[in-house]
């Protein structure tokens, strides 16, 4: 089913409004112009109908091969002008062709949604005050007036969110992984795509509303109130807003402290000096008294 939002994104692209032109023009062009045999096949046709003719009678057909000629001459620009209309008409119908257009146009149609998503929550905010505080037809019957007036107006609007966060997302899934692990499905899910400045004041519900994309309308009424509701340009970006906030309270771990003071290096004290040995002569022989009673 079309997503009028999206759809609308892309009409203010200029290069896809030009390919859905092309193709238009191109799939009337494939329903005008004939088919064409082959020049081959053109001039072959001719000669088995005079093959045909001479098995039947026992007389060839004097003008075979000139009509066998012309037949391949006027089928060469038929034949080429439909060939080259079905290349044209392949190109154009290929998935891959307006995907790739649509990824190279992402910033662009993210920003279209944006405008879109300013729209919408200004024409919001023109409803919000006489609302008050109701939220349910209940108590917007109950009301009555302008209560019930603005109840009214909002709940028209909601639709719209939906399909811009719808193409949001669609458009953010481009040339992205969609794994259950992917960074794609881990912002998608992470609730930092719908507003600027998640913080601890965020109230729970409106950010499970935005982890689901489940949209309400006290949470299209939060947005218009808030001002910060936004579409973001890439993946990476709700990504970086996620690990900003879940890092708010972590402190950086200090740098190691440098002494830069000198280093003084003590003198060492003077070996105490060891006494030298003394060594005893021996007395020589003729130095040995005998002493002979």
């Amino acid at each position: 089913m079309p997503n009028p939002a999206l759809e609308a994104a892309y009409a203010a692209i200029p290069e896809l409004v030009e390919h859905h032109e092309r193709k238009k023009r191109i799939g009337e062009l494939h329903r005008t112009v004939p088919t064409a045999d082959a020049p081959e096949i053109a001039a072959q046709k001719i000669v088995n109908e005079a093959l045909e003719e001479y098995l039947r009678i026992g007389v060839m057909p004097a003008d075979v091969e000139k009509r066998a000629t012309e037949a391949y001459t006027a089928s060469v620009g038929a034949h080429a002008l439909r060939s080259a209309v079905g290349s044209l008409y392949a190109g154009s119908i290929h998935t891959q062709t307006l995907e790739g257009l649509r990824e190279a146009n992402a910033p662009e149609i993210l920003a279209a949604l944006g405008t879109q998503l300013a729209a919408l929550l200004k024409e919001a905010g023109k409803h919000t005050e006489a609302l008050g505080s109701v939220r349910t037809a209940d108590e917007a019957l109950t009301a009555g007036g302008k209560t019930a007036e603005a109840y009214t107006a909002l709940r028209a609007l909601l639709p719209t969110l939906r399909d811009i966060r719808s193409g949001q997302w669609d458009t953010l899934r481009l040339g992205q992984l969609t794994g259950p692990n992917s960074p794609y499905q881990r912002a998608k899910e992470s609730g930092f795509g719908d507003v600027q400045g998640v913080n601890d004041d965020t109230p729970r519900g409106q950010f499970t509303a935005m982890q689901n994309q489940r949209y309400t309308l006290d949470h299209l009424v939060w947005l218009a109130q808030i001002g910060t509701a936004y579409v973001p340009e890439s993946v990476e970006d709700i990504l970086a807003a996620q690990d900003a906030y879940e890092a708010r309270h972590s402190v950086a771990d200090a740098p190691p402290v440098i002494d830069l003071s000198p280093k003084v290096v003590p003198n060492p004290p003077a070996p105490t000096p060891k006494p030298r040995p003394v060594h005893r002569r021996k007395p020589a022989p003729a130095d040995i008294v005998l002493n002979i009673n």
